[in-house]
């Protein structure tokens, strides 16, 4: 291939696994992750929102990679701002698992 055809390439599969919501495969809470009250809700033909509520006593930084699982299927947004204690952010996701209104589990 020549170098255009190769840059091309690498920056669409560097877009796709580095989405913010790309799905976050093989990824469980561990020891010293934080938990996270999450929510879905329906949002429309194909996607749902998925909120975060911080019910810690401290700030969520911006940038902070956050997780939601819901059955098998685990996805991760990127905090796109600092989320205060008692804070929430919603994200919108294609996720097939969150389609349907309910409780999910998510942590930081």
């Amino acid at each position: 291939m020549n170098r255009p055809t190769m840059f091309v390439m690498t920056a669409l599969a560097a877009t796709f696994f580095c989405s913010p919501a790309s799905r976050a495969l093989a990824q469980q809470p561990g020891p010293g992750s934080v938990s996270l009250l999450c929510k879905t809700s329906l949002g429309g033909s194909g996607f749902a929102f998925v909120t975060f509520s911080n019910l810690t006593t401290t700030i969520i930084p911006k940038g902070q990679t956050l997780f939601a699982t819901k059955g098998n299927e685990a996805i991760k947004f990127e905090a796109a701002e600092a989320i205060p204690e008692n804070g929430s952010v919603t994200y919108r996701t294609s996720a097939t698992a969150f389609q349907e209104a309910g409780d999910c589990t998510g942590w930081y």
